[in-house]
């Protein structure tokens, strides 16, 4: 129900669009009446699911290759919600990024109905006919101010890695075709558990590497800065904030599923392997980055470390953390977004602009200040439960070397969110006005206190979560726990 009626919004959008994108309103006029109509469109997505989840007891299977269950049910909201918070952050954005195609909306309406069956598939195919919906999606995302070299160069990026990825995905799903003679997780399965060879764990192995690709870890990530910076900063938010939770679960599902016969300590050693490698490659590459969108890169591949490390230990315990830290992640980058799009409005992104913040929005500062300190894991915030569960499940599950690791280099990490606290509060005044590129820029940002209502939502919102999930963490603790006991056991 929720794929079909946002299929059928998405197609209506667009008629919409080309119907009225060019009339004589204005473009930017008909583009935030489309992004209304959309965010509309994925709440009333989000009220479908959410009655889903309360009718739904058990797991349904629909014709082999759609698997219902609480768990993704969960994981669709999310995304919904991230999805609808990226259009409110994107209503005043275009005016700054100087983005009047129609067609953005009806991109990221795309790439969420691609996550929202992909969470589902249940089917090699299907899996991979959700993933390049997403990735077409956002390529052209990418890629979406033509007149930009730097958001050419990261649209073509992007393109290159995702479809040497895809190969990749492709030529895994293949194999295992050929060894098991099915398509169907279940089938898989159940022929895994009596028959491994080495064909179908080079089959897995390769489908595994893909989704790695997809999730911007280490070895896999040097596509990464280079998209974020070339990127419009609001596509730059949609791509950290929503596709990550909708790749991992199908990570879960596949790695708790089909390779579930098979996972053994060659597969274990690479989603491992690929966590520790994309905490230290975050960890020390973000430390001389002078612009912030590149910082942002390197902190999504940390992150992502993280929860690979809760995959990884293949625990519930561990799996439930990693939901959790997805969740947190979410609400952490999209209140750091909406910080950043009141502070730089248009021009270049070196973080020497955060000079003036202090000084002509104090409530502004302070709320960036303390989203930095969670997402840097310093306690009490929501940021240290996050990375505090993943790294007591590694302990638990005798991953104890690898546990110290992550807590040394997220050490290290904290220098360059402490940098970026540093020139909000600190740094002299006199380095923005030699980094700014004109005087316009100056009184740009002294404007900074007219926040639409829209961003200072979900400024609020995201920043109570953030103040009060260590206080009171039982509700999303539980929530999660009855999402996942009912779809992996």
């Amino acid at each position: 129900m929720p794929e079909i009626y946002l299929i059928i919004m998405v197609v209506s959008l667009l008629a919409y669009g080309v119907i009225y994108g060019a009339s004589t309103e204005g473009r930017y006029s008909q583009l935030k009446k489309i992004t209304w109509l959309s965010i509309i469109t994925l709440i009333l997505t989000s009220f479908i699911v959410m009655y889903l989840y309360s009718q739904l007891d058990g797991r349904i299977e629909i014709a082999g290759i759609i698997g219902i269950d609480k768990f993704n049910l969960f994981v669709k909201e999310i995304v919904l919600f991230s999805g609808a918070a990226v259009l409110l952050l994107s209503l005043d954005s275009y005016t700054q990024e100087n983005i009047k195609e129609f067609e953005y909306t009806q991109l990221v309406l795309l790439s969420i109905l691609g996550m929202l069956i992909l969470v589902s598939s249940q089917d090699l195919i299907i899996l991979y006919l959700a993933i390049e919906l997403i990735s077409l999606s956002l390529y052209t995302l990418a890629a979406i101010k033509r007149d930009k070299e730097l958001s050419t160069e990261a649209g073509l990026k992007y393109f290159i890695m995702g479809a040497l990825s895809s190969g990749l995905l492709l030529i895994g799903c293949t194999i295992l075709y050929i060894e098991t003679g099915d398509t169907n997780f279940i089938a898989i399965s159940n022929y895994v558990i009596y028959s491994v060879n080495p064909g179908i764990e080079l089959g897995a192995l390769m489908v595994i590497i893909a989704m790695l690709f997809k999730l911007a870890a280490a070895p896999f990530h040097m596509w990464v800065p280079d998209v974020y910076e070339g990127s419009p900063t609001i596509v730059t938010g949609y791509f950290a904030i929503v596709p990550k939770i909708a790749l991992l679960t199908i990570l879960i599902n596949l790695l708790f599923g089909p390779f579930l016969g098979i996972w053994n300590n060659m597969l274990q050693a690479v989603i491992l392997g690929s966590a520790i490698l994309s905490i230290i490659i975050a960890s020390i590459g973000g430390i001389n980055q002078a612009m912030f969108k590149r910082l942002i890169g390197y902190s999504a591949i940390g992150h992502m470390g993280f929860m690979l490390l809760g995959i990884g230990v293949a625990t519930f315990a561990s799996i439930q953390a990693t939901l959790i830290y997805a969740v947190l992640y979410i609400l952490m980058s999209i209140n750091s977004f909406a910080c950043v799009l009141c502070i730089w409005r248009g021009g270049e992104n070196h973080i020497s602009r955060l000079c003036t913040i202090s000084r002509t929005s104090p409530i502004l500062a302070i709320t960036f200040v303390i989203c930095l300190f969670s997402i840097a894991g310093i306690p009490p915030l929501a940021g240290f439960l996050s990375k505090y569960l993943v790294l007591l499940t590694a302990v638990e599950g005798k991953f104890t070397i690898l546990a110290i690791i992550a807590v040394l280099f997220t050490c290290i990490s904290c220098f360059y969110y402490l940098r970026l606290i540093h020139y909000i509060y600190f740094q002299d005044k006199s380095l923005y006005l030699v980094r700014a590129l004109n005087e316009n820029v100056e009184k740009k940002n002294r404007s900074v206190r007219e926040i639409s209502i829209e961003r200072s939502l979900l400024l609020g919102s995201t920043l109570y979560v953030i103040l009060t999930l260590l206080i009171y963490p039982q509700p999303l603790l539980m929530l999660s726990f009855d999402c996942l006991i009912n779809s992996l056991y």
